[in-house]
């Protein structure tokens, strides 16, 4: 039985779940939302709660290294989220606030039950009392009396579970759908990924039946999710997926690798890591005004009587004093989880490790072969061993941050405010704050109303000087730079009323560069705040309602009321901006800039759960009636205007305005959630079992229903750029240039024309065609080139242009013609490029006559006469060398090996490779021959030029370009390096 008051809010991240089986206490109404682990619950802080101006935060990334592979970039960055620390948050692997992105998995919340296993219905539908019983029904077996009473009850779920992409250039949410039997993906913002589920169809695993995921993108590379093989049972650890043990299901699926169209790999392994996540249980639940049901012909017990002390279960539940006051579980505890964490990536032409120290990372080393190209280590605080402290890249200094209170101020022992931010008040026994309740006793068949207050005397209001404890407030970079923050609390209205709290807004930065020995003070202001809730929080949002119904031996019900720690209102306990801001200035010493933003956030209606007794000021609830925040995952920027300073006014120099176009598409779910259970927890199906001595009538025919339910929106679609229009000012003038774009119907992430016009200038239009258009010059490809188009479709090259023409007046100034092969391994590449100048005829410009198994072209023609070899190593991952003037033969002939094979090659050492470029200058004098050398993984370290100049490239440690020399080993550049926001 599921002893948990489900109000299914649809929030991306919820902490303190209950477990699933819990008897014999009295909880509070919590959230029924199954999270992901706590590494993916960080990296939602950073989805559900975007970095802008928009929502008072900056970007603060520190970039630490970058794996490349066959045009492929994979940035590891640190990154802060400066909107402040909230005591229920998990710390993570890198310290509080911070995160190593990208986050290398598909993370899923469920809702109310997981979908592979139970799918949402049609909830437009004629669905009866019973079917939303049973929605409501715990969806562990063991937990519930479904089987028990021998009923064969479709599977079935009233929300979507949320399931969430974290890679470089491949955000995506998406959700799950059964379609005539079958699971498949639906894409909450049209992206070009196809994502195919990997489902076991084992009648007895149902609960591990999702094992992972392959994303296909529109380059044809694919990245593979989860196990290879089906789980059954959870008897062994797991490599690639990661079960919430709350509902013993997965919650999220580590990308295992990165499979490239040459069948090229990067591999990936991962290690678990244990995190103690706080979760603040405490309650005080008062049990009171018993009252007797029953219908007629049906027995019910009298009030309690208690002379007799009878057994009635008035007796039971209320006590000789006909009310009960009930403290929960003792102090905060951790909720014990486990993620797992990037362990290794490994390349072809090196690897990375990653090292661990109980629950945090401490570094990571890049390695090619035997050498040590770059390691990266963490250093964490000594007072609570949370916040990142220091990040120490080989052969440079440190990375130093500075963290308000951090030596200061004991975190277990600061009282928080409503949101969790830290208030400066003690903490007391759990942090519950009073409240004045009225109590109906029930004693000797009389309800008798008093007056008590319940709590703990917490404090919860917001304060200012102590909510920004633990905030980064200051960034030392390696080469002496510095970042100072500093930090004020959001500022919104409410009914009227100027009220704070939700978390933290930046004031103001302070950037000192030490090269120019310059400061410079960037002040923001807000304007226009939206604050996401229709009421402040106060002590009543903690307080949830319920009833208890025992049907056992008699019909009776007590109200069941809890104070907890937190409420259940998603603007305050979920993971998304509470507010956000239509207009911000940014204001530095010599100029000004004035952002206007837009936003649709979630909606909310306020449900009265409790029509029995109604105490609207303290029995209702937010719903969610429209969830917008996975189709605008972000404000959008609506203007920009750039004023320079000029004495004490300011003159515009620049404007900015862009306007958005939208889609969306409804889905339609329902909310369900309990509000009547039995003495010990929730078993749906018990209310309705047939009365014993009560023939025809079941336990709903006494107490009705025992749940509620609430239909709610997801919108699906797109939203996206329109045009922009930017005016730049002069002395007595200005200069308009204006772009708007249209997009392809089918495709709706794929811009099909861009027409722009300058002033005083005729208005140009760049049209692009894909393989689902109408190509209008399709006659001028090869048959075969023709035949492939479609094969861009299929192999999933959706953005892959075929056409591009610009026109201008109405006239067509050029064109460029793609014609693509599909005869190697190595993907769909280009064969000849075509161009035309305004109508004449199209001429062959590039031929590209053959290329090596990891899609680089070997030899190509330009213009039916030049022609080109090109000479790749490293598994075709580093041009060597480009030979202009010879034939394919004829190289091939020089090196006495076909040149397409060397790509395969890691070279054994370099002055056999000097040896091999110097044979060519011999074997082919007429030929001009530039060389190129690398430092695997690092960069390029030399160029031989035609007339064998030389060019060196020199890095430092931390694989920086620092130094250009020329043949002679002068200097001929010099770069340095500095911190910037």
């Amino acid at each position: 039985m599921k002893n948990i008051y489900r109000i299914i809010l649809i929030i991306i991240l919820c902490t303190g779940v209950l477990p699933v089986c819990a008897q014999g206490n009295y909880y509070a109404a919590m959230p029924d939302v199954t999270p992901p682990s706590p590494t993916s619950r960080v990296f939602q802080k950073f989805l559900g709660y975007p970095i802008s101006h928009a929502t008072g935060t900056i970007d603060i990334s520190i970039p630490l290294y970058t794996v490349e592979a066959y045009g492929l970039s994979l940035p590891l960055t640190l990154k802060y989220h400066s909107s402040g620390v909230r005591v229920q948050d998990p710390v993570g692997v890198v310290g509080r606030n911070w995160a190593l992105f990208p986050g290398f998995k598909i993370s899923r919340t469920i809702m109310g039950k997981p979908d592979e296993v139970y799918p949402v219905a049609d909830v437009s539908g004629n669905l009866s009392d019973n079917d939303y019983i049973y929605m409501s029904s715990s969806y562990s077996t063991d937990c519930d009396c479904w089987n028990k009473l021998g009923r064969i009850y479709p599977r079935m779920d009233g929300q979507y579970d949320i399931f969430q992409i974290n890679m470089p250039g491949m955000n995506a949410s998406f959700i799950l759908q059964r379609v005539n039997g079958v699971d498949v993906v639906k894409q909450i913002s049209d992206t070009p990924l196809k994502i195919t589920p990997k489902l076991d169809n084992s009648a007895n695993f149902i609960s591990t039946r999702l094992y992972g995921f392959e994303v296909l993108d529109d380059k044809g590379i694919r990245y593979i999710f989860g196990e290879e093989n089906p789980v059954h049972g959870f008897p062994h650890p797991q490599k690639f997926v990661e079960l919430q043990s709350y509902g013993s299901c997965f919650c999220g699926w580590m990308l295992r690798e990165i499979i490239f169209p040459g069948n090229e790999k990067i591999s990936f392994t991962y290690q678990s890591v244990r995190e103690d996540v706080p979760t603040f249980n405490n309650t005080i639940s008062v049990l009171d005004k018993g009252e007797s049901v029953g219908i007629a012909g049906c027995y019910h017990d009298d009030m309690i009587n208690t002379a007799t002390g009878s057994d009635s279960p008035f007796w039971r539940i209320l006590g000789k004093d006909g009310y009960q006051k009930i403290e929960g579980n003792g102090p905060p505890y951790s909720y014990v989880n486990t993620s797992l964490v990037p362990d290794s990536i490994v390349m072809s032409n090196g690897w990375i490790d990653f090292e661990y120290a109980g629950n945090k990372l401490i570094s990571f080393s890049v390695k090619q072969a035997s050498t040590l190209v770059k390691k990266i280590q963490l250093i964490y605080d000594t007072f609570t061993g949370n916040l990142l402290k220091n990040v120490h890249i080989s052969g440079e200094d440190d990375y130093k941050f500075t963290y308000k209170n951090e030596n200061s101020l004991n975190d277990s022992s600061l009282g928080f405010d409503w949101w969790g931010f830290y208030n400066g008040a003690p903490r007391v026994w759990a942090n519950l704050p009073n409240i004045n309740l009225e109590i109906i006793k029930s004693v000797h068949s009389m309800n008798i109303p008093i007056n008590q207050s319940i709590g703990k005397n917490a404090n919860r209001i917001p304060n200012a000087t102590y909510m920004d404890t633990y905030s980064l407030i200051e960034v030392t970079s390696p080469t002496k730079g510095k970042l100072k923050i500093s930090y004020e609390p959001h500022l919104f209205t409410v009914k009227g009323k100027n009220l704070i709290g939700g978390g933290l807004r930046v004031k103001s930065t302070e950037l000192y560069d030490p090269i120019s020995a310059r400061t410079i003070v960037k002040r923001y202001a807000y304007e226009d705040a939206h604050f996401m809730g229709n009421d402040y929080p106060d002590e009543k949002s903690l307080v949830t309602t319920r009833y208890i119904c025992p049907l056992d031996n008699g019909s009776c019900r007590v109200r069941q009321r809890t104070l907890s720690v937190f409420s259940n209102f998603p603007n305050i306990r979920g993971n998304t901006n509470p507010v956000w801001y239509g207009k911000i200035i940014e204001d530095a010493t010599d100029w000004q800039r004035v952002y206007q933003y837009g936003f649709l956030s979630d909606e909310y209606k306020t449900a009265h759960s409790d029509n029995l007794h109604p105490d609207f000021s303290l029995n209702h609830e937010y719903l969610i009636s429209r969830m917008n925040r996975m189709l605008y995952p972000a404000p959008w920027l609506l203007s920009e205007d750039i004023y320079k300073r000029e004495g004490n006014t300011y003159q515009r120099i620049e404007a900015l305005v862009n306007t958005y176009e939208k889609s969306e598409r409804e889905l339609k779910g329902a909310i369900v959630f309990p509000y009547q259970f039995v003495l010990s927890g929730y078993s749906s199906c018990q209310f309705i079992e047939e009365i014993l001595g009560c023939s025809y009538h079941n336990f709903c025919d006494i107490y009705g229903s025992p749940v509620k339910s609430y239909l709610y929106t997801l919108n699906t679609g797109y939203h996206r750029l329109k045009s922009t229009c930017k005016t730049t000012y002069q002395s007595s003038d200005s200069i308009v240039e204006k772009s708007v774009f249209a997009y392809d119907t089918e495709r709706p992430y794929n811009i099909i024309s861009k027409s722009s016009l300058c002033s005083g200038g005729a208005e140009q239009v760049e049209r692009t065609y894909y393989s689902n258009n109408t190509i209008p010059d399709k006659e001028f490809l090869t048959t075969s080139q023709r035949s492939v188009i479609q094969l861009l479709t299929s192999r999933n090259y959706l953005t892959t242009p075929v056409q591009q023409t610009m026109e201008k007046k109405d006239k067509r100034l050029y064109s460029v013609l793609r014609g693509y092969s599909s005869s190697l391994s190595s993907g769909m590449v280009v064969e000849d490029q075509y161009y035309c100048k305004g109508t004449d005829k199209y001429e062959k410009r590039i031929s590209y006559n053959k290329y090596d198994i990891y899609g680089n072209p070997v030899y190509i023609n330009k213009d039916g006469a030049e022609k080109v070899v090109y000479l790749w190593g490293y598994k075709g991952q580093y041009l060597l060398a480009e030979i202009k003037g010879a034939t394919y033969e004829e190289v091939k002939k020089a090196l006495m090996v076909d040149p397409a094979s060397m790509s395969s090659c890691i070279l054994p050492s370099m002055p056999l490779y000097l040896d091999m470029i110097d044979n060519l200058y011999k074997a082919l004098p007429s030929a001009l021959i530039t060389s190129y050398t690398y430092h695997p993984l690092i960069g390029i370290s030399g160029i031989i030029s035609p007339n064998k100049a030389k060019t060196t490239f020199e890095y430092n440690s931390d694989s920086q370009l620092i130094r250009i020399k020329d043949t002679e080993g002068k200097t001929m550049e010099e770069y340095q390096y500095h911190f910037r926001p």
